[in-house]
C-alpha cells in the first residue's frame, strides 16, 4: 500500500518534469539513464530522501506504466512523449493532473471527468 503510494507520488513528479522540458521547448526525448539525477537535482523531495537504486526502481515502474498508457514510447537508448502534456485542474478535488492526449480526460487522484486548464485561462 505504501508503496503503491509512492510510485503514484513519483509518476506525479516524473510527468511534471516531462512537462516542463517538453513545455519550455527543450525536448520531447529524455534519457532514461538519466531521469535519477535529473529527478534528484530537481525535485528536493528526493535529493536526500531515497537512494539511486530506489529512485531507478521507481522510474522503471513508472516508465512501464506510462509506455503501456501511451504517454511515452521506448527507443533503444530513449524515451519519447507520444504527445504533448496538458497540465490540468480537476473540478472536484483540485488535483493538478499531467495528461497526453492518448489517455483518458480524467483526473488521476479521482477519476472526475471535469479537468480545466491549469492555471486557468482568463
Amino acid at each position: 500500500m505504501q508503496e503503491d503510494i509512492e510510485i503514484k507520488e513519483f509518476e506525479w513528479y516524473l510527468r511534471d518534469h516531462l512537462f516542463r522540458q517538453s513545455n519550455q521547448g527543450r525536448q520531447q526525448q529524455f534519457k532514461k539513464e538519466s531521469l535519477a539525477q535529473e529527478m534528484t537535482s530537481l525535485y528536493l523531495r528526493y535529493r536526500n530522501s531515497t537512494t539511486s537504486q530506489h529512485i531507478n526502481e521507481m522510474i522503471n515502474a513508472v516508465v512501464e506504466n506510462l509506455i503501456s498508457r501511451q504517454v511515452l514510447k521506448k527507443f533503444e537508448n530513449s524515451l519519447e512523449l507520444t504527445s504533448r502534456l496538458s497540465r490540468l485542474q480537476c473540478s472536484k478535488c483540485f488535483y493538478i493532473s499531467y495528461l497526453s492526449s492518448n489517455e483518458p480526460r480524467n483526473c488521476l487522484r479521482c477519476s472526475f471527468n471535469e479537468l480545466h486548464d491549469f492555471p486557468k485561462k482568463k
